[in-house]
């Protein structure tokens, strides 16, 4: 029964629905006698209260009033009704919201009814822009009373949060598709294919059914014809996958792959209308287009795959719905190219394991196949390095770091030709007369200047007994003493350096003593052990294949001797090295000297590890708005690598700093905090997924995205990292293009995730602000009610009155006005 009330002269269309607006405009206008509501004149105080209420709120909302539920509402609607505008001036709601009122009519009956309701991110179908719509809102239906407390209308507030819902649901297939890991263990890139649409596939709306097409030669590299192959798919109706393309599969698929962009295959619904799997449908609508795009994998000379998602008929492929796919496509790629890389590595493992049995004698005889690149390499660098005149600074920085790194390769080759050597054949040194003594006070000169850059102090004492000549071989007792002397300055940060050389009957004792970081005493067992790392320990660097030590143990036992280790975690490390003593007084042989390559190797790797990172004065980021620009942390231990990385990021406009440990990286994030940080998970102390995990439990730091570099595709640590959070991560050696891609896919990622935890705020705040808009307005107009004894319309006069005169929004008023009887409520009371 529609709320009625004396006519009242003094109010109008003009009067009522006075001010600016496109919605007062039209209403203004309308002949609301024509209407159920029948004249302004005859409006009941309660209706034109609310409509004063709704009017001119910021908010979205919408009064419906009278058994025929008539439609008012204010400008901030206007944009959520589409095409239902104008139509929806006045008109019933059960009309205008015809589509979804068998899903909201209930809620509204219980509002009539005298029962407020509220839904929150409800999913209805909607007519608003020429098709059906998948919608998602938020909103209350509120009873509003008339004089007599009948229920004679329904209040509503109302929020379109699509946007938000669809984004969310969007960035956590995304999460989920990060996720699926690739294992050295059974990873192939078929079981690739079918995790990465298991990830996607809970997400039915935007993604209703997807396929993967790889090129034959992926899964065969030996067959030369180029077929393609569905390895996966989700959402197709059993029997229907082999028809998503239909009859123009090879060609459509041929011409998507070598495209620059998407391609987008309609009119599918009139061909295969069944093709969809009714358990994923969101509708009765058919999928009618197919999005087909490249799948592009470096390191291959044809295209590699393409993946073909079906689009929902219940949204159009807008900026969003491409920017999604398009992020699903590079995590896809990025998958996939690590997928390869494992089934290369496996098929390469299958090839080193038969060619295991010929190894020893493949190295052996052509060791100086190895070296003799290396001398071309490392003796035209230096040549160049030579003519320092015609240098440039860069170009010189350049040229050392590729001398640094040769220097290394060939100490790298000679530990794999040493390891050879040792499985061959341990007896093979050659003994001659020898000055032990002389020979390693030498060794430990060479370190004098780097252990006092380290600040370290070097001590040697040798015994006057250890200066007897003694059948040896030199270059063996060089590497033993040199090894144990580089090790010793990489694990201790400060403090000292002792090697003491000693004679007990017969043999010679070699004692190396540090005050270092020590080794865990589950460790001690396997330190010597070949390829075996003590991870996580610490050190000046985490570089290196885990030979040393165990390279140290060949030479001991070539020379006849042992070699022991004892080891306190913190306080340092001893190791102790003995062997044979066999005097040869007669000799007048030279007493044996380190090789000069062999002290090269040793001491230019030492003078890396403290080399200071990048000064950022020196960033090409200079003249520019440093602080308006992506600012990235890189986290490498290895210096040229650092330095490498640095300059590669700030060719972007990117703002860059770099550090070497983990430490150094927590510090400055939480002094400086990055948008992105780059981590090699091989750091010294705390690794890259020790870090990850510290960045992840601090709440400031918990979104920050975070990518890790890895030397070992599909490395346990690298699975770890992903499972601790990461973001991404990225296999050495890279090419210089993916990387920029991947570091700026991640920085548009997390900006999108942050523009929606932002946006969900600010929905949440409008809705309130609505609710206790009305609930303020409601106490105003009855204070002042009481206090000038007038009806409510006279009231709600006064308020706008007071409000143009201070010029300030009724709303305020009203604030005020109830904040000030408060208080003097308050202060009665005292």
């Amino acid at each position: 029964m529609r709320a009625t009330a004396e006519s009242d002269e003094t109010w109008s269309a003009e009067r009522l629905f006075a001010g600016p607006g496109e919605s007062q405009e039209r209403f203004r206008k309308t002949d609301w006698s024509a209407t159920p509501l029948g004249p302004v004149e005859s409006w009941p105080a309660e209706l034109r209260m609310a409509v004063r209420t709704v009017l001119p709120s910021e908010v979205p909302m919408l009064l419906w009033w009278g058994p025929q539920l008539v439609q008012l509402f204010n400008d901030a609607i206007i944009p959520v009704l589409g095409d239902k505008y104008p139509a929806a001036v006045a008109q019933p709601a059960p009309e205008c919201w015809h589509e979804v009122w068998d899903e909201v009519g209930a809620r509204v009956e219980r509002a009539m009814a005298g029962t407020a309701t509220f839904a929150e991110e409800e999913l209805l179908f909607m007519q608003r822009h020429g098709y059906e719509e998948e919608t998602y809102w938020t909103f209350s239906y509120s009873p509003i009373r008339d004089d007599s407390g009948e229920v004679a209308g329904v209040f509503v507030a109302t929020t379109d949060v699509t946007s938000r819902v669809l984004g969310e649901r969007r960035l956590e297939a995304l999460s989920s598709l990060g996720t699926v890991a690739i294992t050295d263990s059974g990873m192939s890139v078929i079981d690739t294919c079918r995790n990465a649409l298991d990830a996607l596939a809970p997400n039915h709306q935007d993604i209703p059914l997807a396929a993967v097409f790889l090129d034959g030669r992926v899964i065969d590299p030996d067959d030369p014809q180029s077929k393609w192959k569905q390895l996966a798919a989700i959402g197709t109706k059993p029997g229907f996958s082999d028809a998503l393309l239909g009859p123009d599969e090879d060609r459509l698929l041929s011409q998507a792959a070598v495209a620059s962009a998407p391609v987008v295959v309609s009119g599918v619904a009139e061909r295969s209308p069944d093709l969809l799997d009714p358990q994923r449908a969101l509708g009765d609508h058919p999928i009618d287009s197919i999005l087909l795009a490249p799948l592009k994998v470096s390191g291959h000379d044809f295209p590699f795959g393409v993946l073909a998602v079906g689009l929902s008929p219940y949204r159009v492929f807008d900026a969003a719905y491409s920017t999604f796919v398009n992020l699903v496509v590079t995590k896809i790629s990025g998958l996939l190219r690590d997928a390869s890389a494992m089934d290369a590595e496996r098929r390469r493992a299958d090839a080193f394991a038969a060619l295991d049995a010929a190894k020893t004698r493949f190295l052996e005889s052509i060791s100086h196949e190895f070296r003799t690149p290396l001398t071309l390499l490392l003796g035209p660098l230096q040549s160049v390095l030579d003519e320092a005149m015609t240098l440039t600074e860069t170009q010189r920085q350049s040229l050392e770091a590729s001398q640094r790194a040769a220097v290394r390769l060939r100490r790298l080759v000679d530990a794999l030709l040493e390891v050879t050597r040792a499985e061959a054949d341990s007896s093979g040194k050659s003994l001659e007369s020898t000055d032990p003594a002389a020979l390693t006070a030498e060794c430990v000169d060479l370190f004098v200047d780097a252990a006092h850059r380290a600040g370290l102090d070097l001590r040697s004492r040798i015994a006057d007994a250890a200066a007897e000549r003694t059948r040896l071989d030199p270059q063996t007792w060089a590497h033993i003493v040199l090894n144990l002397l580089s090790n010793a300055i990489k694990y201790t940060p400060s403090g000292s350096i002792d090697v003491d050389l000693d004679v007990e009957d017969d043999r010679l004792i070699l004692e190396v003593a540090d005050t270092g970081l020590g080794i865990p005493e589950s460790e001690l067992g396997r330190i010597f052990e070949r390829f075996h790392r003590v991870e996580s320990v610490g050190g000046r660097s985490q570089e290196g294949i885990g030979l040393g030590l165990s390279l140290v143990s060949d030479w001991v036992h070539a020379l006849g001797g042992r070699v022991t280790v004892s080891s306190e975690l913190g306080r340092g490390s001893t190791f102790t090295v003995s062997v044979p003593r066999v005097l040869d007084p007669t000799s007048e042989s030279p007493a044996g000297t380190v090789p000069g390559d062999l002290s090269a190797m040793y001491i230019g790797e030492a003078q890396q590890w403290d080399r200071a990172t990048l000064d950022e004065d020196e960033s090409s980021t200079q003249g520019q708005d440093v602080e308006s620009l992506p600012r990235i942390l890189v986290i490498e231990d290895n210096a040229d690598m650092r330095d490498y990385l640095t300059q590669l990021l700030r060719r972007q406009s990117w703002h860059v700093d770099a550090v070497g440990d983990s430490d150094a990286a927590l510090e400055r994030i939480r002094s400086q905090p990055p948008h992105l940080v780059l981590s090699d998970i091989m750091l010294p102390g705390r690794d890259g997924v020790e870090l990850l995990g510290e960045i992840r439990r601090d709440p400031a730091t918990s979104r920050l995205p975070v990518i890790l570099l890895t030397a070992r595709a599909g490395a346990e640590a690298t699975i770890g990292g992903l499972r601790t959070g990461a973001d991404d991560y990225i296999t050495k050696p890279f090419h210089p293009d993916e990387l920029v891609a991947r570091v700026r896919v991640n920085l548009e990622l997390s900006w999108l995730r942050e523009q929606m935890l932002a946006a969900r705020e600010r929905e949440s705040d409008q809705l309130k602000t609505a609710l206790e808009t009305r609930s303020t307005l409601s106490k105003a107009v009855g204070l002042m009610m009481a206090t000038f004894k007038c009806d409510a319309d006279a009231a709600f006069d006064k308020l706008v009155a007071f409000s143009q005169h201070r010029n300030v929004k009724v709303r305020e008023i009203a604030e005020q006005i109830v904040g000030d009887y408060t208080a003097s409520l308050t202060d009665s009371s005292k």
